[in-house]
């Protein structure tokens, strides 16, 4: 066989979504970041003296590093309780007690949760849209990205600031990618776990979910069929479900209509009662 006969080699499977873990990781790093560049900006001592350092300038730095220690705490706390650390561990590391740990720190995990566990809306892959989330942090492949970047940008970013910084007694040393080599991401088989919840997310959006949402569902679910079968992770009678997503989604597109809404079932009933 030559060379021109020769079939072209596969492309790659894009790589799935960081996890909550590795995005709750990102923000910590990102955090850090800014708590090293505050503190670095405090150590030339050029301006010492001149008219551009008031009194009180150099408490008032002080003050505004430990406000971004702060914040590093707070996110460091979000990033162990993602990655499973009890309140009573987290607690013992304070010296306090899990429940001062908790009433301390809750509100921060729960804000930071509460739009993984009831976003906006729901993309056809099963991860979260939602402006809550930082940094757009859970977008579809081919989905409109937000204007203030992603955790796919942010973690290159801080990966980039980490490695002009490193120097040969830093034990990441010769890391290519000291940051995002490490991340964790969502594997097929927990992205078809999350793809398979948005069916129920549909039935509570709408009384009839829409047949091209659902169609989109079902070729999501058949395309990570696909990928399972190439990744040879499959189970037997994963082609033939794939098979059966592509059909389902085909007969959901020639579907008329966009479902029905629960407010369009509510009027009515709420115009008799109006009269």
């Amino acid at each position: 066989m030559t060379e021109t006969e020769r079939p072209a080699a596969a492309e790659p499977d894009p790589a799935h979504p960081y996890t909550e873990a590795a995005l709750a990781r990102i923000l910590l790093g990102d955090a850090y970041r800014e708590v090293a560049e505050a503190a670095l900006a405090g150590m030339p001592t050029d301006t010492d003296g001149s008219a551009f350092t008031g009194p009180g300038d150099f408490v008032r730095s002080a003050a505004d590093l430990i406000a971004l220690a702060q914040d590093v705490m707070r996110r460091a706390v979000i990033y162990e309780r993602e990655r499973g650390t009890s309140w009573d561990e987290i607690g013992s590391v304070l010296g306090i007690a899990k429940q001062s740990a908790h009433k301390r720190f809750a509100d921060t995990v729960e804000t930071w949760r509460a739009p993984f566990k009831e976003p906006a809306r729901l993309l056809p892959d099963g991860t979260p849209d939602d402006e809550r989330i930082p940094y757009g942090a859970r977008y579809a492949p081919g989905h409109p990205q937000p204007h203030y970047g992603t955790a796919e940008d942010l973690a290159q970013q801080l990966e980039r600031w980490l490695l002009q910084r490193t120097g040969p007694n830093d034990h990441w040393h010769g890391d290519e990618h000291p940051v995002t080599g490490h991340l964790p991401r969502h594997s097929t088989t927990s992205m078809l776990m999350l793809t398979q919840g948005i069916s129920g997310r549909l039935l509570q959006d709408q009384l009839v979910p829409d047949p091209q949402a659902q169609a989109d569902v079902s070729e999501r679910l058949a395309a990570l069929y696909e990928r399972l079968v190439r990744e040879g992770a499959a189970p037997p009678a994963a082609p033939q479900w794939a098979k059966e997503e592509r059909a389902r989604a085909a007969a959901l597109r020639a579907t008329p209509g966009r479902g029905v809404t629960w407010e369009s079932m509510n009027a009515p009933q709420q115009q008799e009662a109006d009269q």
